[in-house]
């Protein structure tokens, strides 16, 4: 764990992903710590997988194959005291929720001196409705150069369960109004694939760029959206009769959308009383 001379021993970020077990994936999490570092230099920067799945793959041993608890519980022993926890997520689901739940479970109250004496969360990406006009507008800056009036961009989100995945109608909304041809569906949820191909018929494309909604470049998107294989996104369009070209970079790579993610960050540790 890092320790640089420039910063409090009492003060530290988290930076919390779901992770990736593809190697060229961490690049985005270690670029969004050195952003995070550079922006508040006087704290302690640590970054965590929520993925148990992922964790598991990588390793103890590496850098970003820590769970929160761990990292949380060595800040604490080390004598962290003021702490902002950034989620690296998308939407508010599932994996948000469980570190919603950790960074409540850890503030100091009666009863439970324990925990820090401040600690503070960040939201995810698409974290309320001025998130979500904003990460709409910031999605048309980063489209692909290429793409020529006409041609559609699906956007792939992971999807999950319950009234969370109603963000990604919300973000659709939200597109829809600044430029039709820019849909977005969601991996394991609906909307699926099948309705994002019955949209772009009715819409008349017949050139998709594909892109992924997801933090890193990971096996969603290079597996499940741009594989080869004939169960990938791109293999289904090209099925359905349209020409389909791939984008793979990640939301957390496009430095626009970094910058939504660092600004709750920014948020959170504002709350601190930095």
């Amino acid at each position: 764990m890092q320790s640089p001379h420039s910063t409090s021993p009492h003060t530290a970020i988290l930076l919390a992903a779901f992770g990736s077990r593809l190697p060229d994936a961490s690049q985005a999490l270690e670029r969004m710590r050195e952003q995070a570092s550079a922006l508040h230099p006087e704290f302690r920067v640590e970054t965590a997988l929520t993925s148990g799945t992922v964790r598991r793959h990588k390793g103890v041993q590496s850098r970003h194959g820590r769970s929160p608890e761990d990292i949380l519980k060595a800040l604490r022993k080390d004598g962290v005291t003021r702490l902002a926890v950034q989620s690296l997520h998308v939407i508010p689901g599932d994996e948000y929720k469980g570190l919603e739940r950790l960074v409540e479970s850890l503030r100091a109250r009666p009863g439970h001196p324990g925990g820090f004496e401040q600690i503070e969360l960040g939201r995810p990406l698409l974290g309320n409705r001025e998130d979500i006009r904003r990460v709409a507008l910031t999605i048309l800056t980063v489209l692909p150069p290429e793409r020529k009036p006409g041609e559609a961009v699906l956007l792939m989100g992971h999807g999950t369960r319950g009234k969370a995945n109603g963000v990604y109608l919300d973000l659709a909304d939200e597109l829809r109004a600044l430029d039709p041809l820019v849909l977005i569906g969601a991996l394991e949820a609906e909307p699926g694939l099948a309705a994002k191909v019955d949209e772009l018929r009715e819409l008349g494309a017949s050139r998709v760029h594909l892109m992924p909604l997801l933090f890193a470049s990971g096996v969603h998107a290079q597996r499940d959206m741009a594989g080869e294989g004939k169960g990938s996104w791109q293999a289904g369009l090209t099925r359905a009769g349209f020409t389909c070209s791939s984008h793979v970079k990640g939301a957390g790579e496009h430095q626009g959308l970094a910058e939504i993610w660092l600004n709750h960050l920014q948020e959170a540790v504002a709350r601190l009383g930095a």
